[in-house]
């Protein structure tokens, strides 16, 4: 399943004979291999976005912007981006600190029993025996949208630390979350029947200020085709036909030093 942009704006759509269509799209030989699902992740003073001498830089990008690590585009926090959860997965990920030879990813898919391997700091990070810390990760796979849903793109949005308190949080909100099937009957919602409005917010703790997800309801999803496209992103991450490759050390860096990472 490709990653899908679409945009059904009279001015956007061009008109194209059905013989020309009957080519077809040239990308039939792809695979889950040859493009990206992309990261949503949150500006910090650190990040890579605000250095005009890294490779990574984003002109007009700021503290607190909401960045895609595809298509490289920032968004305002305060504003935020509308988005549809799909579906929830929990991970256990290894990486190798800044102080290793200058971190980076080592494993993204341990099991839970990987802790039991850790030692857990004072400042709550499960270190391995070689150094390396194991983050535990939620991941919503969602998908982004505009207010009438014509257009959307899908993406992955990760908590750590202690964004994983709004994790579970906006996971408890979900499950009580009910539609009525076709007996009448009240049953727990598909998550991606619901949208919500992601901002960010300013935090900070003893070890350091940061900024952190702010999540809220925004309304029911109403567009049937986006429903089949949202149901579509599920059974596709539930079968491995759509597969996400973690960014090395997050594609933007910690507001602090890793041994200090608050959020």
């Amino acid at each position: 399943m490709a990653q899908a942009v679409v945009k059904k704006e009279e001015s956007a759509i061009m008109v194209v004979d059905d013989d020309i269509l009957n080519v077809g799209t040239g990308l039939e030989e792809t695979t889950t291999d040859d493009y990206s699902v992309p990261f949503i992740r949150i500006i910090q003073s650190g990040s890579p976005q605000l250095n005009k001498n890294d490779g990574k830089y984003v002109k007009g990008s700021e503290q607190g912007h909401i960045y895609n690590t595809v298509t490289s585009e920032c968004t305002d926090g305060d504003q935020g981006l509308i988005v549809v959860p799909c579906y929830y997965q929990k991970k256990y990920i290894e990486w190798k600190s800044r102080d290793n030879s200058g971190g980076g990813l080592v494993n993204p898919d341990h099991s839970r029993e990987i802790l039991s391997q850790c030692t857990k700091t004072d400042k709550n990070k499960f270190v391995l025996d070689n150094g390396n810390y194991i983050e535990e990760t939620a991941h919503f796979y969602v998908m982004i949208t505009n207010q009438d849903e014509t257009e959307w793109q899908q993406a992955v949005l990760t908590m750590t630390s202690s964004q994983l308190s709004k994790s579970r949080k906006w996971i408890s909100q979900m499950k009580q979350r009910k539609v009525q099937n076709s007996k009448g009957e009240l049953v727990e919602a598909p998550m991606f029947m619901f949208r919500y409005l992601v901002k960010t917010i300013g935090e900070q703790n003893d070890q350091g200020s940061w900024y952190g997800w702010s999540i809220g309801l925004d309304k029911a999803v109403s567009s049937k085709p986006f429903l089949i496209e949202a149901s579509n992103f599920l059974k596709g991450i539930r079968s491995g036909d759509v597969k996400v490759k973690q960014p090395d050390q997050e594609g933007v860096s910690s507001p602090v030093s890793d041994d200090t990472v608050p959020f």
